[in-house]
């Protein structure tokens, strides 16, 4: 109820967009009014591209579902490659925030205006983005700074959007089984994570300071220093770099031999962010890159994605990689199943074919021709499809890989992303197989394994313990209990509001009948009737409005 009118905002935008039949399907064309189901067109066919509705609908919806389909456009097992390349275009479309409300969100955060906190303050924004605005500012130290300014009320639209969502993705569980089958639940969840760490500057900021710590030893790497004094969660101050995108090296830069070294510096620092740290840019596409001529560094800025890889997801994306190279299709196989959640009747052969088929795809491309991230996201796209679930940093590391591959190409067509890092990763191999690293492997290994028996004896006397004192407990893991819990509270909702609604008839039948044969008794004389009337409707409309609220009717 709380939601209701966003909810009809988001509706009629649907049916606007040529997606109404969905409303229809799921039951919530009553939210609408007569005016509007009229304009909604629940029509299946559509002489627009799909693709190109679907991205005008989520930019239009604002900066929740702009979030939601840039990551649907990962998301290779999900939608088509058109509609995920259309996806790919999402900008933020949204009218800037005037400046008195700007001022007067930087006065409740840092507790002055700007022009006590700041020697200059630009007022005209730099970048206007669904989420925040970015000025121009110098300090009373002299350091030039970007302030980014998180809009006033944006938390409450998203988290107000992201509970929307949940509530809809429920909905097409429950009415497609492609929709149960993808989880969109999860993806829904998945999103609110991601986007409300980017609500955080506080975290975006620490992300910038790891990264800039995994290269605190090479020069040609520039990260942006925090100010942490100028920023909040709501407010990040960081200093400005001056820089040319990195869309821009091939008409700014002349000397093929220094595009060459800009590509493999950017290929370097991948690698290091991937396979050696695990703690990646999630999201570099070229406005977040920058080269800087006259120092010849690279800068990398705008830390609200993370991608993050465990040692042992380093270990066997390395794995996937070699074995890639290789065309050792038993490698990658296995790589993937120890990376991903495998279902207990996947089809084995059925899988390792498919595999086999993209390992031999790769050895007859030639080698400087292999686009590596569309062979990646390719792989993770057939291991979802025999429902393997692959863990979200993985189709995440695809996205970048191609995203990098795609600027390497805009420097030069003639590089390669795979031949720049061939070198890195015969490094990586030779690091992998030092006798010395290896030794220490298996003695983490051997350290875990002594561990886990020394607990087996104390862990049998526990459970043998509770067995005989009889507070063994079970657990039992259902994949539809969700889904049966759902329908029975659905159930017994409906009985409870029947009852409910069967006692306020009784109570109403019983006015009407002392209002017609009405005796001067003690009862009457204290108006009992009317007051068991009230106090019945009360009841009615509390158990009403919990029913409704729960959402589960």
């Amino acid at each position: 109820m709380r939601r209701l009118n966003r909810y009809k905002e988001i509706i009629s935008l649907l049916g606007k967009y040529g997606f109404g039949y969905l409303v229809e399907e799921v039951g919530l064309t009553e939210l609408l009014s007569f005016k509007d189901r009229i304009k909604a067109d629940f029509e299946r066919e559509n002489t627009l591209e799909m693709g190109v509705r679907l991205r005008g609908l989520l930019e239009e919806l604002g900066p929740t579902f702009i979030k939601l389909g840039q990551l649907l456009s990962i998301r290779s097992d999900f939608l088509p490659f058109d509609m995920m390349k259309e996806l790919e275009r999402l900008q933020d479309n949204v009218p800037a925030v005037p400046l008195e409300e700007i001022r007067e969100k930087i006065m409740q955060e840092l507790g002055k205006p700007p022009e006590e906190i700041f020697h200059t303050f630009n007022e005209d924004y730099v970048a206007a983005a669904s989420i925040g605005q970015v000025y121009e500012a110098v300090l009373w130290t002299g350091e030039k700074v970007m302030v980014k300014v998180q809009r006033p009320g944006i938390r409450k639209t998203i988290y107000t959007d992201l509970e929307i969502l949940m509530d809809l993705s429920r909905l097409l569980e429950q009415n497609y089984d492609w929709a149960e089958q993808h989880k969109v639940a999860e993806i829904a969840d998945e999103l609110g994570s991601s986007i409300k760490k980017e609500l955080d500057y506080l975290e975006e900021a620490r992300n910038t300071e790891t990264i800039a710590f995994q290269f605190e030893n090479n020069e040609r790497i520039k990260l942006p220093k925090i100010y942490w004094d100028f920023t909040t969660s709501h407010i990040l101050t960081m200093e400005k770099i001056d820089g040319i995108k990195i869309s821009e090296v091939p008409s700014q830069v002349g000397d093929q031999e220094k595009k060459h070294e800009i590509a493999d510096l950017l290929v370097q620092s991948f690698v290091t962010q991937v396979l050696r740290k695990g703690f990646f840019h999630g999201d570099p596409h070229p406005g977040n890159i920058l080269y800087m001529p006259e120092t010849g560094q690279l800068a990398f800025i705008d830390f609200g994605q993370i991608g993050r890889l465990s040692s042992r997801m380093r270990d066997e994306t390395a794995s996937m990689m070699i074995g890639l190279m290789r065309e050792d299709t038993d490698m990658i196989v296995k790589a993937l199943y120890r990376l991903s959640d495998v279902p207990a009747d996947v089809n084995e052969n059925k899988f390792y074919d498919d595999v086999d088929r993209i390992s031999k795809m790769v050895s007859h491309v030639p080698f400087g021709e292999l686009d590596l991230g569309n062979t990646v996201q390719e792989l993770l796209s057939t291991a979802q499809e025999h429902r393997i679930i692959v863990p979200t940093e993985l189709t995440m590391l695809g996205k970048t890989l191609i995203t990098v591959e795609g600027i390497i190409s805009g420097i030069d067509p003639k590089l390669n992303l795979l031949q720049l890092a061939k070198p890195y990763a015969e490094e990586l191999v030779i690091e992998r197989y030092d006798p010395i690293k290896i030794g220490k492997r298996l003695l983490k290994d051997a350290e875990e394994m002594t561990e886990t028996v020394a607990k087996i004896p104390g862990r049998v006397d526990e459970v043998l313990g509770q067995a005989a004192e009889g507070d063994l407990k079970l657990k039992i893991s259902l994949s539809q209990i969700d889904s049966i819990f759902n329908k029975i509270d659905r159930i017994s909702n409906k009985v409870s509001f029947s009852l409910t609604l069967l006692a306020f008839s009784i109570v109403v039948l019983g006015l009407i009948i002392g209002a017609t044969f009405g005796t001067d008794t003690f009862l009457t004389s204290i108006h009992a009737l009317e007051i068991g009337f009230a106090v019945a409707f009360l009841m009615f409309l509390w158990i009403l409005y919990s029913i409704i609220r729960s959402g589960r009717f």
